[in-house]
């Protein structure tokens, strides 16, 4: 593992050094002060992970690591933090796409365990995309997907789920011009939604009343990899965000009230990514997440949750003898 190598980034030389003490035994390591230093060795180096500070002079941390999402996409990015800002986390989640939350101080034992797992992500889709280039290559019909897919009106529908019965109404018509889309208000009503036709996208609330939200989506999520979540809530709750991030790895955290044009274009976005997934598995970080995470970083099943996922079932299973 001594060849691979990750990047630390922090305005603090006490933190790397300390950073690099830890790591330096097993990895390549590389650390720099700021955003625009951090970028020199990503442009110059093959980086399998990154993880970075938030707050930093010249360039924060979710800044960083959107260029770095740009420059090296399968580079793996966390964000290394002490403040639980809501700002810091929502931008890490919409802007930097990062895989995982990490808050100051940390415990080392995860923090190593995180890297681990991050260096195998980038290791296994690296190998699932030379896979798909040689393929290209060694068959003249095979065409290799393309990155920006356009929305096609036959695409799979968008699920609205929490919402009062007015605002369902009103969040289903703000896409339904370009996509199928539509509202529920309850956990089974969604589940009803999910077991009769394919739906490519989720935009769920995080309060609900009866249940975790997060249970419902990972009991979701188990049965449905492929579904991209997104979180449109009323709550400006950071730990919420980070929870969205660290617990389902949503695709984006958005806080309302937002405009219509901000909902259509996140809507699509996420949309475009369902459909890039379906095509190129290598993309699905959170399904190549789950297979790769080690028994010590996994996190069982709540009864809630294991409930929900019986119930899905449950609903699957009758409604496919009809």
């Amino acid at each position: 593992m001594a060849n691979d190598a990750i990047l630390f980034v922090d305005d603090e030389p006490a933190i790397l050094s300390t950073l690099k003490m830890l790591f330096k035994d097993d990895f390549t390591v590389y650390t720099a002060e700021s955003g625009p230093l951090g970028l020199e060795i990503i442009r110059k180096t093959p980086i399998k992970l990154v993880v970075s500070d938030q707050r930093m002079p010249y360039m924060l941390g979710h800044e960083f690591l959107r260029e770095v999402r740009t420059i090296s996409p399968n580079t793996v990015r966390m964000l290394l933090t002490g403040y639980s800002d809501l700002d810091s986390v929502m931008n890490s989640v919409n802007a930097g796409e990062i895989f995982r939350y990490i808050n100051k101080p940390w415990k080392t034992e995860t923090l190593e365990n995180l890297v681990r797992l991050g260096i195998r992500i980038y290791d296994r889709v690296t190998a699932l995309q030379e896979e798909q280039r040689r393929k290209a290559a060694q068959s003249p019909t095979f065409e290799t997907p393309k990155i920006h897919i356009e929305v096609e009106e036959s695409s799979p529908q968008v699920l609205f789920v929490d919402y009062k019965p007015d605002e369902v109404k009103k969040l289903a018509e703000k896409v339904s011009t370009s996509v199928p889309a539509v509202g529920v208000s309850t956990i089974d009503e969604a589940f009803k939604e999910l077991s009769k036709r394919p739906v490519s996208v989720i935009v769920s609330n995080v309060n609900f009343s009866d249940y975790d939200p997060f249970d419902f989506l990972k009991a979701v999520q188990r049965e449905y990899p492929q579904i991209v979540t997104m979180i449109l809530t009323e709550l400006n709750d950071a730990s919420l965000a980070v929870r969205s991030i660290n617990e389902i790895h949503a695709f984006k955290y958005l806080v309302k009230p937002k405009t219509e044009d901000e909902i259509t274009g996140a809507v699509k976005e996420a949309l475009s990514r369902g459909k890039l997934q379906q095509v190129m598995p290598s993309q699905n970080i959170r399904e190549v997440a789950t297979e790769l995470t080690p028994p010590i970083l996994k996190q069982e099943p709540t009864k809630a949750e294991s409930e929900l996922r019986l119930r899905l079932r449950s609903l699957q299973s009758l409604l496919s003898k009809r």
